[in-house]
């Protein structure tokens, strides 16, 4: 044997070995890529299961406040059905500020109150009632008060206004029963 056939020989022999190498090693990264892939899927699966339960936790001590809260407006709701004291007041007519004062506000309204005890403190300050109404009043344009919405608004504003020196109870609701502007 002379040197050429003893290399080609230990150079197969090498080739060989390093191709049973390979083999292994290429096996153990399918094991370590099967591995990393299952343990990914493993905590995907328990974030979204903690997400989940995460979700309804909250949800279900909510459920429980709404209960308690359909429960209380239930009540309110028996308690504003009934009826409740009325207190009527006089027309009012002001002028709006409005280029020239040429329009006039021709308003009639009622105050629905919490309670009859109110009623008698409201007319104790009636003076005082009727000048925060007229002041109010007095301090709107014609473009405020024409839309629906616009009502609405000094609707609250008046029950607002009045409620402000109102010890006794509240004003629940305005009620316009004339409202003319000229």
């Amino acid at each position: 044997m002379d040197n050429d056939e003893i290399e080609s020989k230990a150079g197969a022999g090498s080739k060989a070995g390093a191709g049973d190498d390979k083999g292994k090693s290429g096996g153990s990264k399918s094991l370590m890529i099967i591995i990393i892939a299952a343990f990914l899927v493993f905590m995907l699966v328990a974030g979204a299961g903690f997400f989940i339960l995460w979700k309804k936790l909250p949800a279900a001590a909510t459920e429980t406040a709404k209960t308690s809260e359909v429960v209380d407006e239930a009540e309110e709701e028996k308690a504003q059905d009934a009826p409740r004291p009325v207190y009527p007041l006089d027309a009012f007519v002001v002028n709006l500020v409005d280029a020239g004062g040429q329009r006039f506000l021709r308003v009639k309204m009622d105050f629905e109150l919490s309670d009859q005890a109110l009623a008698e403190q409201l007319q104790q300050q009636l003076s005082r009632a009727k000048d925060k109404i007229l002041t109010l009043l007095s301090s709107k344009e014609f473009q405020e008060i024409n839309s629906i919405q616009g009502k609405s608004s000094l609707r609250e504003e008046i029950a607002t206004t009045m409620n402000s020196f109102l010890t006794k109870g509240k004003v629940t609701n305005v009620y316009f029963t004339e409202f003319v502007v000229e």
